[in-house]
């Protein structure tokens, strides 16, 4: 069962590629979501309960909402789009971040490199480098979750080696890795193209489908 979830999940995210800037490309998202959270909870439910905390879950389904919000941005360009697709996804964040503290305290490593991210970020909106207008000051919050989030996923697996801490861990840096891409997509004075929107979308997914892997494993 759940290599055909994975199957189906990964058909669901090429189409997401494939349908990049069509009418359907919304609902593609929506549907590669129901993916991946369907995916989470069939590991967990096969290795007869997850060891992850419960917020995680929320987690999964707080970012298929945003994925939606982002791709009715794409089409249509509406403000409000993302602001709901940056607020559901940070508040995906926070849901796996209180997962990632109840396996382990907050760790001074991954407040520093959050820390570190975040004034990057606020030096490159200084100086222009990317244009976030009223938006930075959130992106720069933003910026320091998903920062916090992939710092402490490390963290996690350094103290508790496991193929599910590592699959978290390796999840989150695509997840991070992702947001990086989505900056200089739709932040920068020369707007990404075609091949940085494929990027984006292929490090989101893959990072989405580690973590749903890791839901089944220590």
């Amino acid at each position: 069962m759940q290599l055909l979830v994975c199957i189906i999940y990964l058909a669901l995210a090429a189409a997401v590629v494939a349908l990049r800037g069509r009418p359907a490309y919304p609902a593609a998202k929506a549907l590669a979501g129901a993916g991946f959270c369907a995916l989470a909870a069939v590991c967990a439910g096969q290795m007869g309960g997850s060891p992850w905390p419960w917020p995680l879950p929320a987690g999964f389904v707080l970012c298929a909402a945003g994925d939606v919000a982002m791709g009715l941005y794409n089409l249509r360009c509406r403000p409000a789009a993302l602001l709901w697709g940056v607020g559901l996804f940070a508040g995906g964040h926070l849901c796996f971040l209180a997962g990632l503290w109840r396996r382990l305290s907050p760790t001074a490593g991954a407040l520093v490199f959050a820390a570190l991210a975040a004034a990057v970020l606020a030096w490159l909106l200084h100086r222009r480098l990317l244009d976030m207008g009223r938006l930075g000051g959130c992106g720069a919050a933003y910026c320091f979750a998903v920062s916090l989030m992939a710092g402490q996923s490390a963290a996690l697996a350094l103290a508790a080696p496991g193929t599910g801490t590592a699959l978290f861990a390796a999840g989150a840096a695509l997840f991070w890795l992702s947001d990086l891409i989505l900056l200089f997509l739709y932040f920068s004075p020369r707007r990404g193209g075609r091949a940085l929107h494929i990027a984006n979308l292929t490090a989101y997914y893959g990072g989405m489908l580690l973590l749903a892997l890791s839901m089944g494993r220590a």
